[in-house]
């Protein structure tokens, strides 16, 4: 099949399995997609809710049905016109016995056939580890759960195993027949015979809480429990990649979404190689691209389209509300300084749960230090620490400079002096080594393999402190304005111009024009439609700021108020008791908290301080300030405008328009696990085929907004006439002017959306169609027009606004 024309995205678990999606593929068709974009389908860990968490690259997921079933799928999808394309993890592997690689790691050792697969320190510092993994896997200290017997031999499935709990590990072939000589498992039932089989090991067992300072493998970020892969060897990737290979070469798949792929050492190199095995299929890069940052030259169609995301989040996001927002959040405890919140996310993370990564940076630095004699007698601690220095200052997920040949962009070194240069402004006293580090990074400081193995490592931490320290950890402290803490946003920043909106749009058509765009995945941190009820507090800033002021005092700390308020107008019920959203609401606070790592973290949570801000919520709950109450209900009216506005850019702007799954009406989720939630298809297509039965009378189904019909007939409206082309701004006059974005595509579609719709109804108080819009115009190329929304026709010229939008307050018309 072709490139898509737009993807359906389905997170697939027990609850919707290959057989479930292929149910789905009719009503899909019917909505006007044209492929089914799936989660990862590869086996994961036992009881994984969303298969990034890959157990086995060599098989296709039993819990969802196995091969036989994707391949069901595939031909109930082409049967109806429709593609799959599926979500490939790269990076990384779970540990533990599930994952076949691992388990065979910690059996046969470096030498073994998993030994080139994991991105292990086979050098690691721990005294008596070196060969060894470093596994953190245990609930105490190694000698106290030794003691208790917690580590037991056991025999299962004719072979012997170390067993913890729920853990299990493999033993080498020799401790294997040395059990058998002693009698088996009960001839090694005390701690000294257990502990001296152990020692024998691949693997060292430590605390949990020893990973921070003791992992000895390269993670995804710092999650302990996800191995990285070493997927620049072409054997690792032939042995991680052949199945989705095979499944691509005998037409299963007719597209690639690449998660994560600035973790890779080589990205340029791995997606040239994708490209080449799988004869050039459609494929999009995870690539979190910052504002003014513009995607290497990779083998892809695009990225996912997280930075239309913020693009078109911009639009409706209102800069002038930036004084009153800045002052709220100063008086209740927050830092209207991004760049300094930013940065001190970095450096908290680089301090922390990054610190194994960064030290084994900097033992590999130690002996290329050594070659240069203006620097050998600095330490490691120093090393260490100008490392971190331009780590933190790297306003981007990371550079790209050949770990082949030290080969460097403009781009990456205008990147890496601007981080040395930072770095040397805070801490002068280290200036000749960040000058140094940033010579090395752009390949000008030798070319041998110890010096190219420091450059090709440096972005893979890098890219983690990013992701861990801003996504995770800055977007959850900085709550200005939550609404623009987004994946690949930039918080410091507040709304977006059209003329800016338009350039994006432009230069997506001109350098990626089959890129996917989106405006909610699995991973962005709200609903689309919760995120723009949060944008339209910028609209009323003021009556934002008296209710969370007078919230304030009773929080357990005064930003909780501004965090709960967000919050609750993001989620809050259109209609009935908001009670209802209770527990998803207490669920959301304990992971917004932990991932802020302040009062309370992950690691060290603090349960007395989210039982205070718990009971706090459940009083806003059960007795919300009426001003509160006004302020969501206005909000969702101003968002529901700015949803419909959203959707039909979505569709029409260039690029592969992806829907997540059920956003097909008002999408009020929250951050992952809550928009993983099951979707109700069948009332989905129950709701669609009442609306292709009958057209609904425009008027009337503007005036039933709450139930959400009227995104569905909006999205279904536009997904069918997708057109591409040429990408044309057209200009609009006026008094409300500067509300409209409308813009032609290919000559035949025309696209007219409003935004800060809170200023054109005055919050909630004047409709949004009609006659709000008198005197305001936009100007239609030459012909005869019909609103594929409404029916109505007219013709070009110069188009009065409360005549294009007299009944919805989006217009989608078609020339002819």
């Amino acid at each position: 099949m072709s490139e898509p024309r737009a993807t359906y995205r389905l997170q697939l678990g027990p609850d919707l399995t290959f057989a479930g999606a292929a149910a789905l593929v009719g009503y899909l068709a019917d909505l006007g997609v044209s492929h089914l974009y799936l989660s990862p389908i590869l086996t994961a860990r036992p009881g994984s809710t969303h298969g990034y968490d890959v157990a086995d690259p060599a098989t296709v997921s039993a819990v969802l049905g196995g091969e036989d079933g994707l391949r069901a799928l595939a031909a109930t999808a082409r049967a109806a016109g429709l593609g799959l394309v599926a979500d490939l993890v790269p990076n990384h592997v779970g540990t533990g016995w599930d994952t076949p690689l691992w388990r065979e790691l910690l059996r046969s050792g470096p030498a073994g056939p998993s030994g080139r697969v994991f991105d292990v320190d086979w050098r690691t510092p721990l005294p008596g580890a070196a060969e060894k993994v470093v596994v953190p896997a245990l609930g105490d200290q190694y000698g106290e759960v030794l003691a208790r017997d917690e580590l037991q031999v056991v025999e299962e499935d004719g072979e012997y195993r170390v067993a913890y709990f729920d853990h299990r590990f493999p033993l080498r072939a020799e401790s294997q027949d040395a059990v058998a000589r002693a009698g088996g498992p009960e001839a090694l039932r005390t701690p000294p015979h257990v502990h001296a089989l152990l020692e024998q090991q691949h693997y060292r067992l430590v605390h949990w809480r020893a990973a921070q300072e003791l992992v000895n493998y390269r993670r995804f970020f710092s999650i302990d429990e996800l191995a990285a892969v070493r997927v620049e060897d072409p054997e690792v990737f032939a042995t991680t990649h052949g199945t989705v290979l095979r499944l691509v070469a005998d037409g299963v798949l007719d597209g690639l979404r690449v998660d994560h792929p600035d973790g890779l050492r080589d990205p340029a190199r791995y997606f040239a190689r994708l490209a080449e095995a799988t004869g050039g299929v459609w494929t999009v890069a995870e690539k979190i691209l910052a504002p003014d940052e513009a995607l290497r030259d990779w083998a892809v169609a695009g990225t996912t389209g997280y930075e239309f995301t913020n693009q078109v989040l911009g639009l409706f996001v209102d800069p002038a509300a930036e004084p009153v927002l800045d002052a709220l959040d100063e008086e209740l405890g927050g830092t209207a300084d991004w760049e300094f919140a930013a940065w001190k996310g970095r450096n908290d993370v680089l301090d922390g749960e990054l610190r194994p990564d960064v030290r084994r940076l900097a033992r590999l630095l130690w002996p290329v230090v050594q070659e240069h004699l203006d620097l050998r007698d600095v330490g490691d601690e120093h090393l260490t620490d100008a490392l971190v220095d331009l780590l933190q200052e790297l306003p981007v997920y990371r550079a790209y400079v050949d770990p082949d040949t030290g080969e460097a962009t403009d781009a990456d070194r205008a990147l890496l002096d601007r981080a040395v240069a930072a770095a040397s402004a805070t801490y002068a006293e280290r200036a000749p080594l960040h000058a140094f580090l940033g010579r090395l990074l752009a390949g000008e400081a030798g070319r041998d393999a110890a010096t190219l193995e420091v450059l090709g490592r440096f972005p893979q931490v890098a890219s983690a402190t990013m992701a861990k320290g801003v996504e995770d950890t800055a977007f959850y402290r900085f709550r200005r304005l939550l609404a623009v803490n987004e994946v690949g946003g930039e918080p410091g920043r507040l709304g977006l111009a059209p003329g800016a909106f338009h350039a994006a749009q432009a230069a997506r058509q001109e350098r990626t024009p089959a890129g996917m765009v989106t405006t909610a995945t699995h991973d962005t941190k709200r609903g689309e439609d919760t995120r723009l009820r949060m944008a339209a507090l910028s609209e009323l800033p003021g009556r934002f700021a008296e209710v969370a002021r007078a919230l304030a005092p009773g929080a357990p700390h005064p930003q909780v108020a501004t965090l709960v308020v967000q919050t609750l107008v993001g989620v809050w019920p259109l209609t009935g008791d908001p009670g209802a959203v209770r527990e998803r609401l207490q669920a959301y606070l304990v992971k917004a908290q932990r991932e802020e790592k302040q009062q309370t973290s992950w690691r060290d949570p603090d349960e007395a301080y989210e039982a205070a801000t718990a009971r706090f919520a459940d009083r806003v709950l059960d007795d919300p300030p009426g001003a509160l109450a006004a302020l969501a209900g206005d909000c969702a009216e101003i968002a529901m405008v700015s949803g419909l506005a959203q959707v039909l850019l979505r569709c029409t702007v260039p690029g592969v328009p992806d829907t997540y799954q059920g956003t097909e009406g008002w999408d009020l989720s929250l951050v992952d696990p809550d928009n993983r939630r099951p979707v109700d298809f069948p009332a989905r297509r129950a709701l669609l085929a009442a609306l292709d039965a009958q057209p609904p009378d425009p008027a009337a189904l503007w005036a039933s907004r709450a139930d959400g019909r009227v995104k569905t007939w909006v999205l279904s409206r536009a997904l069918r006439a997708r057109a591409g082309g040429s990408y044309t701004p057209l200009p609009a006059s006026g008094p409300l002017a500067d509300h409209v974005v409308a813009f032609a595509r290919g000559g035949d579609l025309v696209t007219v959306a409003p935004r800060l719709a809170g200023a054109v109804t005055a919050g909630a108080t004047r409709p949004a169609t009609g006659g709000t819009w008198a005197g305001t115009a936009v100007v239609l190329p030459a012909g005869t027009w019909t609103d594929l929304l409404t029916g109505e026709t007219r013709g070009g010229g110069e188009a009065p606004r409360d005549e294009v939008l007299a009944a919805l307050p989006v217009a989608l018309l078609r020339r002819g």
